[in-house]
């Protein structure tokens, strides 16, 4: 195993960026940060930097500044956009949602699931006309395919329904502004983009729109109670812009990585299915499934080559089971079972992609069939 492993993973969780650490550094040089809801000098001051973290983010997802409530992360967002629809009528989501959506979903009698196509699509056509509230991701995170927000708004709001989109994997990635294109609601979160772990925020076109999940403070409107997290929320807004900014740029080099990726994968099994798109899909993100081995197993034999790819969603990596995203899909239970997740990051070289599709063959080479981990020596 190399010394200096491979990190292709972002989509689980990115590293810092440099401007997130530096904008921290900045927050913490100076006088002690108090509470923010405190009126003393120091609360001032961390009230300060966390209306101007507030503010940029607001800038940046198009939403009014009172419309965006700090949350620990896109779980929590997702869950407080569910819970803020109407009293009656569905909650629909897409089939392949990440699970912090479809659970919360399904644990409502009202909830909904929604059957995709193979591209991810969901049909619309089957949603009643007392739905409440239609949640789609903008990019998946499994397969990295990006939906039409703007058509799936105008459809739900046809039939007097509210649209939420989860962007956790679109923000830095894709153009990303979800209320230009009529959202209602929006969850995003930092670590993701080269943030922090820990924070995140639901965005709404409007602060009437949001009610409280828990209760006793009157932090964040009243909508989501407790101290805020306010240098987290300064490192958050200082990698989303950096990541936007980057993203002209970025997006050219992670489809050319990408591509790299893909003929190095062809080359070393030629029978890899591929379940991305090469063209509209996120330009990070690549899924591939290996017919007749097992992903878990393979992420654990490339982890201990050096190498970080993963299993389908963090939140449901480790379990041995097939990928929820891929059965709905339709792509079936060997695909399922055998498929990667490769995402890259802003520090992703191609020397990585190299190192991977290497440490790829080898893998691959030790057993052609079937694979289960193997001990450290």
């Amino acid at each position: 195993m190399n010394s200096a492993r491979v990190y292709l993973d972002h989509n689980a969780t990115s590293p810092w960026r440099p401007e997130a650490r530096a904008a921290v550094e900045q927050a913490l040089a100076g006088p002690p940060l108090g509470n923010p809801s405190s009126a003393h000098a120091e609360g001032r001051r961390a009230r300060a930097l966390l209306e101007r973290a507030r503010e940029q983010l607001a800038d940046l997802l198009g939403c009014p500044r009172d419309g965006l409530v700090f949350t620990s992360g896109g779980t929590e967002a997702n869950a407080l956009a569910l819970a803020s629809c109407r009293d009656t009528g569905a909650l629909a989501v897409s089939a392949v949602e990440h699970p912090s959506l479809l659970e919360t979903a399904l644990a409502s009698p009202r909830g909904l699931v929604v059957p995709v196509d193979s591209r991810g699509r969901p049909d619309t056509s089957v949603l009643p006309a007392d739905t409440a509230l239609l949640s789609v991701s903008t990019a998946n995170h499994e397969t990295g395919h990006v939906q039409d927000v703007e058509a799936l708004t105008q459809t739900i709001h046809n039939i007097g329904g509210l649209f939420h989109t989860d962007g956790c994997q679109a923000l830095g990635r894709v153009s990303f502004r979800p209320f230009d294109a009529g959202s209602d609601l929006a969850s995003v979160c930092a670590h993701k983009l080269g943030g922090p772990v820990g924070i995140g925020v639901l965005a709404a076109r409007e602060l009437s729109l949001l009610r409280p999940l828990v209760r006793g403070g009157g932090q964040e409107a009243d909508v989501r109670p407790g101290t805020e997290a306010v240098v987290l929320a300064v490192a958050f807004a200082a990698a989303a812009r950096a990541a936007v900014d980057a993203l002209p740029h970025q997006a050219p080099h992670w489809r050319e990585l990408i591509q790299r990726t893909r003929e190095g994968v062809r080359q070393a099994d030629p029978t890899a299915v591929f379940h991305s798109d090469d063209r509209d899909g996120l330009p990070n993100t690549l899924a591939v499934s290996f017919p007749g081995r097992h992903g878990q197993a393979l992420v654990h034999r490339l982890d201990l080559e050096g190498c970080a790819v993963s299993h389908g969603s963090a939140c449901a990596s480790g379990s041995l089971r097939p990928s929820p995203v891929l059965l709905a899909l339709g792509a079936g239970d060997d695909a399922a079972r055998s498929v990667l997740r490769i995402s890259l990051g802003h520090d992703t070289t191609r020397d990585d992609v190299q190192r991977f599709v290497s440490a790829l063959r080898a893998t691959l080479a030790d057993n052609p069939t079937h694979f289960s981990p193997k001990k450290p020596r």
